[in-house]
């Protein structure tokens, strides 16, 4: 019997922060789901607007793009803090204790550095919208940096929590 190492307890400051972070993924959730929602009492409003009454709009169809990226990208975080992603884990299970906590660790790593080019380059992009003036090509133009803002926050904030992981591993996480 192998006794199995546990991990050191975070410094204050840590769980501090985790806490903050958890709350502003929470939050996030929360608003995705009002995104998610939206989209259905839009889409009703929109079929029977068009199909009772003749009258469809113009805008529900180009409002729920833009409900539908909330609703992806801040939802992100929380699947990230959850460990919700689909995962493949054949080799990972196979291997030691110890060493499937550095493989965790190893991807928790690469996890986070993905997350943070994504987030740079699509804040980049978010930038250079916001920078040219650039539209949506909808009925009613809006600043296309009002729907791409919400993705490079969506990859940050799971980076921080894929980070979290490296700093804090087997650190509890309320669900």
């Amino acid at each position: 019997m192998t006794a199995r190492k546990q991990h050191r307890p975070a410094p204050a400051i840590l769980k501090g922060m985790a806490g903050i972070l958890d709350q502003v993924t929470r939050l996030s959730c929360m608003l995705s789901g009002v995104a998610l929602a939206s989209i259905l009492v839009l889409t009703l409003k929109e079929v029977a607007m068009r199909y009772f009454f003749n009258a469809p709009t113009t805008w529900a169809n180009d409002v729920n793009q833009w409900f539908f990226a909330l609703a992806v990208m801040l939802v992100m975080p929380e699947i990230t803090r959850t460990n919700g992603h689909i995962a493949i884990s054949v080799l990972v299970d196979r291997l030691s204790h110890g060493k499937k906590d550095v493989a965790c660790r190893v991807i928790a790593i690469l996890s986070c550095l993905l997350c943070m080019a994504a987030f740079y380059i699509t804040g980049m992009e978010t930038l250079r919208q916001y920078q040219f003036g650039i539209t949506t090509m909808w009925v009613s133009p809006i600043p296309k940096w009002w729907i791409s803002v919400v993705i490079p926050l969506g990859f940050l904030l799971s980076a921080l929590q894929f980070f979290r992981l490296v700093v804090m591993p087997g650190s509890e996480r309320e669900e």
